[in-house]
């Protein structure tokens, strides 16, 4: 499938998706959100891809929607856009294989909530993240609501949407927002070298990993709950047989993902 303003490909089971629109520092015009969603749709459906990686050109991760489109919205077409965009996150949270965020510059509003929908974050020295609704007289929107607030508390997240502030990469770690920060030379080769890690591991496993985590909060009734139907269908798999076996024998395991 080709695209216009993403570049695709699907290397060594890692899929690597990369926005690219450095005019507008790839702001999230109505046809790349298109697009968005149909690759990991795509993603989704191919059994080759064990990790996703994505990432933006240029000096940009995300700068969030391109507020040329906005002009004039109405209630109506407001709702289908915003529709449009939680159905990219939505797709992210129940893609059943680790996505890796490599945040390369700015990340700002809507570009916030695709880092977020990620499951890992490695940004690079020069990343740089704002959420900055409140400057032009809007909310949070595309679930920031939810994922903020268990990166880094409600406190901080009250503080970031109130403020608008921008914050830089080592900020953002302290803060919790990213799991580690690198120098922007070693982005690329982090994440993908995070991503080969991931990618060689039991792939089932992080599905249900993924699938449990993004049910928090939840009571901890629920989750001994989930565990427990979780883990008798992971004492079942091919790759529990191979990591025992492995683990006894004193080799590293070869999981395939069964």
């Amino acid at each position: 499938m080709a695209f216009r303003y993403i570049l695709f490909r699907i290397e060594d089971h890692i899929a690597r998706i990369t926005l690219n629109i450095p005019e507008t520092r790839n702001a999230l015009n109505l046809e790349i959100r298109s697009e968005l969603l149909d690759v990991f749709e795509q993603v989704r459906d191919d059994d080759l891809v064990k990790v996703v990686v994505i990432t933006g050109t240029g000096k940009a991760f995300c700068s969030g929607g391109d507020l040329r489109t906005m002009e004039g919205v109405k209630p109506v077409d407001g709702r289908m856009r915003l529709k449009k965009g939680q159905r990219l996150i939505k797709a992210m949270v129940d893609l059943e294989k680790p996505i890796i965020g490599a945040i390369n510059g700015i990340a700002a509003g809507a570009g916030i909530s695709i880092a977020l929908a990620c499951d890992i974050l490695i940004a690079s020295k020069e990343a740089k993240f704002v959420i900055p609704f409140t400057k032009i007289g809007l909310v949070p929107d595309w679930g920031q609501f939810y994922f903020l607030p268990l990166r880094v508390g409600i406190a901080r997240a009250k503080e970031l949407m109130f403020t608008g502030d921008m914050i830089d990469a080592d900020e953002a770690e302290r803060l919790g927002l990213v799991n580690r920060v690198v120098p922007a030379g070693e982005l690329q080769e982090e994440a993908l070298a995070f991503g080969a890690r991931l990618a060689k591991g039991p792939s089932q496993s992080y599905a249900m990993i993924k699938a449990a985590l993004n049910r928090w909060p939840a009571s901890l009734e629920s989750f001994l709950e989930l565990e427990s139907a979780m883990q008798a269908v992971a004492f079942s798999s091919q790759d529990f047989d191979e990591g025992r076996k492995a683990f006894l024998e004193k080799r590293k395991p070869v999981f395939r993902g069964t």
